[in-house]
């Protein structure tokens, strides 16, 4: 009987101890409290296609998916943008902002119905609208994401255009979304006064021609897609234009580049000797890196103005053909400790795969031109010299105004401190010349490109035998 009577405590002892270790176990009341539990979607953005051109609504719906062993609860599902959203969503017969306390059995799913409402003539309304679902699972957060066309515009997503691609000026915005392709040998043309808005991360590529000809009154501007004034200026809000290798004979003229990456990159020189890119009366500004980056490229760029790129405003690597004429480059940014110089040039070798190459030359000639910003040196050359090579590093200044102290020039350029200080109206916001600039009549004429010089940034004329440095004309 005693020995009966131990086993019994024994037994007793025994299931406390899994009784109290029971307490701390992750699965209570065959539910999954484990923060490794988690949610599947059947997809994590819902995506509404429909471009509307008067006040619509459209309905989609997604699954989530329990694929755990056991029963959980979604403590919270929650619509990002809350009553102010252009979406809704409706969770079991309930339209709501959030909904508490969802319990989803073993391997079952619920319907989640997303709806949106668009009023595309509203100019305020962004023209990509996006919202997110957030669910709370056992303390941690998944998400789909909602994403809707607004205004009414011309939407190209993701898409290789046809040859002789025209974009015409309808009145309606266009908006590029992701990468927009141009094959070889075909050419993309732009109309006058043509706004394109580019969303996040957008980039034109092209291995054919562009032709993007705005005029004075009707500039072709390259912008970001974002409405708010807070980004208004803020660069880095999608890429740029990069013409690849078999690119040729690319032509913009009043054209306008903000707020990207690289403004426009150009890469190698054209195998037919053609000139790649030609710049005439172009404004590039606002990039979070290079205004005009080129690899071995060939480009010429008159009356352009470009500034306060977050690196260089021109930057040419690797040889090649360039010459810039009557053009404004300048630089004052507070924001970036170590600024690199506005302008680069050099003619290091480009080796391929193999490992095989021979230098290029580089040839550049910049005219008229004004190098400014708020280093001591707005000028980086950096010259690579090669056995059995004749001189591969050609860059002539003539009749410049430059900030520099280190790097010399001739007698032909203003080169100074302060003592040639260009006379901007407002330096970094209007690079208008005042009265007493040292810029008027002190260039000179670029026979090759005197039809380009004989009007300035704003179509305005330009004296044919002294005409004033940088890209504006005093008036």
């Amino acid at each position: 009987m005693v020995k009966t009577l131990h086993y019994f405590k024994l037994l007793l002892l025994a299931l406390v101890v899994l009784a109290v270790s029971g307490t701390g176990c992750k699965k209570t009341d065959g539910l999954d409290t484990s923060p490794s539990a988690y949610l599947s979607f059947s997809t994590n953005l819902v995506e509404f296609d429909t471009v509307f051109t008067t006040v619509g609504s459209s309905t989609h719906n997604f699954t989530v998916h329990n694929p755990n062993k056991q029963a959980i609860n979604i403590s919270d599902i929650r619509l990002q943008g809350g009553i102010s959203s252009s979406f809704r969503i409706n969770i079991n017969g309930t339209s709501t902002t959030d909904f508490t306390n969802q319990r989803l059995a073993a391997g079952d799913s619920i319907f989640i119905f997303a709806e949106v409402t668009i009023h595309p003539n509203n100019v305020n309304l962004p023209f990509i609208v996006t919202d997110t679902i957030f669910f709370t699972l056992n303390g941690h957060v998944q998400k789909v994401a909602l994403q809707a066309f607004g205004q009414n515009a011309h939407f190209i997503m993701n898409r290789i255009l046809g040859c002789d691609t025209v974009i015409h000026n309808d009145g309606k915005p266009v908006v590029f979304y992701d990468t927009v392709y141009v094959r070889p040998k075909c050419t993309l043309t732009i109309d006058p006064g043509v706004v394109i808005y580019c969303h996040k991360n957008a980039v034109l590529l092209m291995d054919g021609t562009l032709i993007s000809n705005g005029t004075k009154a009707q500039p072709i501007i390259f912008r970001q897609d974002r409405l708010e004034q807070a980004y208004e200026t803020q660069p880095g809000q999608w890429y740029g234009i990069r013409f690849l290798d078999s690119s040729v004979n690319n032509v913009m003229t009043f054209t306008t580049l903000e707020e990207g990456t690289v403004g426009i990159e150009v890469d190698s020189l054209p195998y037919t000797g053609s000139v790649k890119l030609s710049l005439d009366k172009c404004i590039i500004r606002n990039m979070s890196s290079d205004g005009l980056a080129c690899f071995g490229a060939s480009v010429n760029a008159t009356n352009t103005l470009i500034y306060e790129s977050g690196l260089y405003n021109i930057y040419c690597a690797l040889s090649g053909t360039y010459n810039f004429v009557n053009c404004t480059f300048d630089i004052i940014n507070d924001m970036v400790a170590n600024r690199v110089p506005s302008i680069h040039f050099d003619n290091q070798i480009y080796k391929s795969v193999d490992s095989t190459a021979s230098p290029l030359e580089l040839h550049a000639s910049i005219f008229n031109c004004m190098i400014w910003g708020d280093l001591n040196d707005e000028v980086e050359l950096i010259r690579h010299s090669y056995t059995n090579a004749s001189d591969t590093f050609n860059v002539l200044f003539s009749h410049n105004i430059i900030k520099a102290q280190k790097v010399k020039f001739s007698n032909t350029n203003k080169v100074n401190q302060n003592q040639y200080y260009p006379g901007f109206v407002a330096e970094g916001l209007n690079f208008h010349l005042v009265s007493t600039s040292p810029a008027i009549k002190a260039g000179v004429l670029v026979p090759f490109f005197a039809s380009n010089q004989a009007l300035d940034l704003d179509g305005n004329s330009r004296n044919p035998v002294t005409p004033d440095i940088g890209c504006y004309v005093y008036q």
